[in-house]
């Protein structure tokens, strides 16, 4: 893992693995930190290992104002554009539409919904701690799958939890709370480890959130390829989570010398 500044204005991209091309999130705010960029970057290379491409997960940081914001994407955009590293974007938080990054919030709603029908197959309800889940309610349409309302989520009795309104909201206390059969993960790192591990210990089955957000990595067939990659996970003796990586982690030992240090939980 290393950082890549640029010159032109205070931002920065994070990169997973050295000398191939890679994919990842474009971000913009007031600060972005590096070390959440890091992580997101190793959720992506997970994502691209689980699909067997030999490329890196990416994630960048622009830190800028509301004021200048638009005219720092511009700079980035401009810069990024005469590396010759094969990176790709998808936009983010603070960034949409930009030329920086592609948006495709559609094929993450499809790669969620088919992830939430493979690890709760007999799923009819759901909850979800997103403030505005209108994209998951038109994206649940035809699926048989209802989304209860509730100020509490977390403490609310449904068959699914759809999670994601910030990175790492599932902790182990809120996982002590829940009352669902699976969680879905809409973004990713929305658990922290120990929210997994109990989670795990309490029989609640996780999606993995580097395949079940991973909608815009995942081709022309979001759906069909998710259930793929799940299928097999969901009974898998130390979970679908753990399943995913060690798949990813068999992949990357076949082109890395090493594994690259750290599971992206």
């Amino acid at each position: 893992m290393f950082i890549r500044k640029l010159s032109s204005t205070t931002a920065f991209v994070a990169v997973d693995l050295a000398d191939c091309p890679g994919h990842g999130v474009a971000r913009s705010a007031p600060k972005i930190l590096q070390g959440g960029a890091k992580d997101l970057a190793r959720s992506v290379t997970y994502t691209l290992a689980c699909l067997e491409r030999q490329e890196t997960g990416i994630s960048a940081g622009i830190s800028a104002p509301k004021e200048t914001k638009n005219e720092a994407i511009k700079h980035f955009a401009a810069e990024l554009a005469g590396w010759d590293a094969g990176y790709s974007l998808t936009a983010g938080k603070g960034v949409s539409g930009d030329a920086v990054a592609s948006t495709d919030h559609g094929a993450v709603w499809q790669s969620v919904v088919a992830a939430a029908q493979v690890v709760c197959p007999d799923a009819t309800t759901a909850v979800t701690d997103l403030p505005a889940p209108t994209d998951l309610v038109a994206a649940l349409a035809g699926t048989g799958i209802s989304l209860v309302a509730s100020e509490k989520p977390f403490e609310t009795a449904a068959d699914i939890l759809f999670v994601g309104s910030k990175m790492r909201v599932l902790d182990h206390d809120m996982a002590d709370q829940l009352k669902v059969k699976a969680v879905v993960p809409v973004t990713r790192l929305a658990l922290t480890t120990r929210g997994l591990a109990r989670c795990t210990s309490r029989g609640v089955v996780v999606a993995p959130d580097f395949i079940s957000a991973a909608g815009a990595l995942l081709g022309a067939e979001v759906a069909a390829t998710t259930r793929t990659l799940l299928t097999d996970l969901v009974d898998h003796p130390a979970g679908p989570v753990m399943g995913a990586c060690l798949q990813a982690e068999k992949f990357l030992q076949t082109w890395q010398e090493s594994l690259p240090f750290g599971r992206p939980l």
